[in-house]
């Protein structure tokens, strides 16, 4: 299938997609969009679950959407893109309609300016007659048009606005670790070169963090992965309660964080590494409801602060420096960079 073939495809399906969730009262969310896109698009087995949804008239809730999801999309990445392109598509579509109503009411624009010629002409009495009737003619359609344009124009509106905020929150999904909520590996990347951006600019220095969960593979060996996963969360909701607003907590890989602090230098950085460290130490970590201890969380860090010339690898290696030397030396520690010197 050729490019705009597929094109037209995708964005059919998303016309569909969008039509139906609006019958059965389906939220606009991003989810929402891909089971709905995924079911037009004979995705099977979900297309026969959806089937049997519609014949018993179920009740479209976010949280059933969201489990539709969770059990048949949620690792289909090729899927996701489908829905992102279809989207794009159709807001492009959208746009040629609006572009059109523009244009219908151009032809409007066009007959005035003929009438207007006709009167600079001194027509006699039966043209003027002829004259004021084709105007009274042009303005009676121009004024249902208008209307019908009025309604049209607020539901593709409506319909963009949606569409929109829907792209918007699957690009802000991506940038999201899915299991701790906090920045994932592409956000750190992201966020870490505008940071080095701005202090190249002479705008604002930066310190970089590194922190490693100590023996993570101990909790997973001894509570399974779902506590670690547990453990996960934890430490993530406890980096991002220690720092502040403008801070960047993401999940760096595996069991490892990175925080970038902008505006801040070394002594203020270490001050954030040891209070992040204390903060997780300091709190007893429980399971179920009999409260289970699964013993003491804590963090091993590294630190590095930006230097003129330095750029992704170069500040990432420092502050992994760090952290190596944090994990030989014991653990539960910070080591910056200048203690490596």
């Amino acid at each position: 299938m050729s490019g705009s073939k597929e094109m037209e495809q995708i964005t059919k399906w998303m016309r569909l997609a969008t039509s139906k969730m609006q019958l059965v009262d389906v939220a606009p969310l991003p989810r929402n969009y891909a089971v709905f896109f995924a079911y037009f698009s004979a995705s099977q087995p979900l297309k026969a679950e959806l089937d049997a949804l519609f014949s018993n008239n179920t009740t479209f809730t976010n949280e059933l959407c969201d489990d539709l999801y969770a059990r048949y999309l949620e690792q289909d990445s090729e899927q996701l893109q489908q829905i992102k392109k279809a989207i794009r598509g159709l807001i492009g579509q959208l746009s040629e309609q609006l572009s059109d109503l523009a244009t219908d009411m151009e032809s409007f624009d066009e007959s005035l300016a003929r009438c207007q010629q006709s009167l600079c002409e001194d027509p006699d009495l039966e043209t003027l007659q002829s004259l004021v009737a084709s105007l009274l003619q042009e303005t009676r359609q121009a004024r249902d048009t208008n209307q019908a344009s009025r309604e049209v124009v607020s539901q593709l509106n409506s319909e963009i606005d949606s569409l929109r905020n829907a792209i918007e929150q699957m690009s802000e999904e991506v940038l999201v670790d899915a299991l701790t909520s906090v920045g994932n590996r592409r956000a750190f990347d992201l966020e870490l070169n505008k940071a080095l951006a701005a202090a190249e600019a002479g705008r604002e220095g930066f310190c970089l963090m590194l922190l490693d969960i100590d023996k993570f593979k101990g909790f997973n060996d001894e509570f399974g992965h779902l506590v670690g996963d547990m453990v996960l969360r934890y430490v993530a909701q406890m980096i991002k309660r220690s720092v502040k607003g403008r801070d960047i907590v993401t999940r760096y890989g595996g069991e490892e964080f990175a925080v970038i602090l902008p505006f801040t230098e070394y002594g203020g950085g270490m001050s954030v590494a040891h209070a992040i460290c204390d903060t997780v130490a300091n709190k007893a970590l429980t399971i179920g409801k009999e409260q289970r201890s699964v013993g003491r969380v804590t963090l091993s860090a590294g630190m590095s602060e930006y230097k003129p010339g330095d750029d992704a690898a170069s500040i990432v290696g420092r502050a992994d420096d760090g952290l190596y030397a944090a994990k030989a030396r014991g653990r539960n520690i910070v080591v910056g960079e200048k203690a490596l010197v």
